[in-house]
């Protein structure tokens, strides 16, 4: 089984932003462990002692909270670990999803989350659907979701689209409803935050530093970029990685594609 741990990024209703992001990581059940263990490390290696710290992208940035107290050098150096430890870890145990929403007039708030959600879950889908079929690994999925203002509706979201499908077809390889969690309670949590935080920045403000250090673990397939999407207004070719892993299609193919059932 793969666990689809997913948060998000930036506010899918304010209009002092452009992007909202909701991305994640599916991890191999049995490599759940040795991925926590290896995050809880990055506290030990820069703090040089146990800390139940929570590694909370946005809030290591900006000294909120417990990390007001660690100097700016420490919160940067920490800041860097968990990308480091997602580009080291098992293959294929550790796959990154992510969707990147630029927000419209009639595109914010709960339709824009159920949107990222519905995207989120087709590509999820799709990555078990090829590991059967490439491999001959048949595996379910399980998705686990940090509690946030549109979690209780999120839940009944992705029961529909179990049972009803979505706009580019059905779900086939989901075990259960998804779970909710608070991310202080779990790393894998805490990763899924920083990989949201790591594309919200990117979009947002174009800083690429984080999403560096982890873009070569997004789901692909051919050289084409499955895990990550670019959701923006307009079709315009974008040189952004997800658009320009589909050359001239651009954005546009990221809803075409015909994997996934017409998910890119």
């Amino acid at each position: 089984m793969y666990l689809l741990y997913l948060d998000e990024s930036g506010d899918p209703e304010g209009s002092g932003t452009r992007y909202f992001v909701l991305g994640g990581l599916a991890v191999f059940e049995r490599v759940t462990y040795f991925l926590s263990r290896d995050l809880d490390q990055v506290l030990r290696s820069q703090l040089g002692t146990e800390s139940a710290l929570p590694l909370h992208a946005a809030a290591i940035r900006a000294g909120r909270g417990p990390w007001r107290k660690i100097s700016r050098d420490k919160r940067t150096a920490v800041l860097l670990e968990p990308g480091r430890v997602l580009r080291a870890s098992n293959r294929p145990g550790v796959v990154l999803f992510a969707v990147a929403a630029e927000k419209t007039s009639a595109r914010r708030g709960e339709n824009l989350v159920r949107g990222c959600i519905e995207q989120v879950c087709v590509r999820f889908d799709a990555f078990l659907k090829r590991r059967y079929q490439e491999h001959g690994d048949a595996q379910r999925g399980l998705v686990i979701v940090s509690e946030g203002r549109f979690h209780t509706r999120a839940r009944l979201w992705v029961e529909q689209f179990r049972q009803l499908g979505t706009q580019w077809g059905g779900l086939h390889n989901f075990c259960d409803i998804p779970y909710f969690a608070q991310a202080r309670e779990t790393r894998l949590l805490q990763a899924a935050d920083f990989v949201a935080h790591a594309v919200w920045r990117y979009y947002e403000h174009g800083d690429k530093e984080l999403l560096s250090t982890i873009l070569e673990r997004f789901d692909e397939t051919g050289g084409t970029m499955r895990g990550l999407i670019h959701w923006a207004d307009s079709w315009k070719v974008c040189g952004c990685p997800a658009c320009a892993s589909r050359g001239a299609r651009g954005r546009q193919a990221q809803t075409e594609d015909s994997d996934a059932g017409g998910a890119g």
